[in-house]
């Protein structure tokens, strides 16, 4: 079963990133000179080992087990680059979720080679536990997952990553605003969902990818940059599919203004 879930996140930005999407951004190692190809970003997602009856009962409780895995995970990396230096590698951890949202069995199940880098992401799957429980209508005893941390993979001039102060924003092009203090938020009129990538498919690989943009005055949602990336070829398909959205724009005394903002685009295969 191939699902999709778009989420438009509720903080809208001027000038700044969430304190997740900062910490992932830190970790972009990039040296003076290079294009915006050879930068290389930070990716996760994963896999449902498990085999319920209804996968369809988990809902979206491995994608809060994701984002909260993720938030233990991006504050290492600075570290490990200073320390290691830039090493491009994949550790993929299984583990299990227990009923009660307990921490079960984990192993390395792909190694990067690197005892420190499968290390911090071991000790961000330990450091985020306990999780919630198991969602009521799903009636297994534990789930088994597979999750697996990128490091330094490359990225594309199709999902370039966001870098600087405006997240991305070409604020010399708009008077960005945000919402609050008489701006209305802007409203979505067309968001057609995403093509799952043939890579993620194949490798059953499921994530999400946060995308912020700026809907402007006339309602185009620009400037769009990748904030959190899955890999895989999904953080493409994230951008190409929101590049389509429209809005109704914000206002800010009943006049059309433009805000930055960002939105989740969730790709699952359960």
């Amino acid at each position: 079963m191939t699902a999709f879930g778009i989420l438009i996140a509720c903080t809208f930005l001027y000038g700044q990133v969430s304190s997740s999407s900062a910490n992932q951004a830190a970790a972009l190692n990039t040296s003076e000179g290079e294009t915006e190809v050879q930068r290389t970003i930070h990716v996760s997602g994963f896999e449902i080992l498990s085999q319920p009856n209804d996968p369809g009962h988990l809902g979206q409780y491995p994608e809060q087990i994701l984002s909260k895995v993720r938030r233990k995970w991006y504050p290492h990396i600075p570290d490990l680059q200073k320390s290691n230096g830039r090493k491009p590698g994949i550790t993929a951890i299984d583990f299990e979720i227990k009923r009660d949202g307990s921490l079960g069995k984990m192993t390395t199940a792909e190694s990067t080679g690197d005892a420190s880098l499968d290390g911090a992401a071991s000790l961000a799957i330990l450091s985020s536990a306990p999780f919630d429980h198991l969602p009521g209508p799903y009636h297994e005893e534990a789930l088994k997952m597979r999750m697996r941390f990128g490091y330094d993979q490359p990225a594309t001039g199709e999902a370039p990553f966001c870098n600087g102060p405006d997240s991305g924003a070409h604020s010399a092009a708009y008077a960005l605003h945000h919402v609050g203090s008489g701006v209305t938020p802007p409203k979505v009129t067309y968001s057609p969902v995403p093509e799952f990538s043939e890579k993620a498919r194949k490798n059953k690989y499921s994530s999400t990818v946060l995308v912020a943009g700026t809907v402007d005055s006339q309602g185009a949602f620009t400037d769009l940059c990748v904030a959190q990336a899955a890999g895989e070829g999904l953080d493409e398909k994230a951008i190409k599919v929101v590049k389509t959205w429209k809005f109704a724009p914000a206002t800010l005394d009943g006049e059309p203004v433009a805000v930055r903002l960002k939105v989740e685009v969730s790709f699952r295969l359960y």
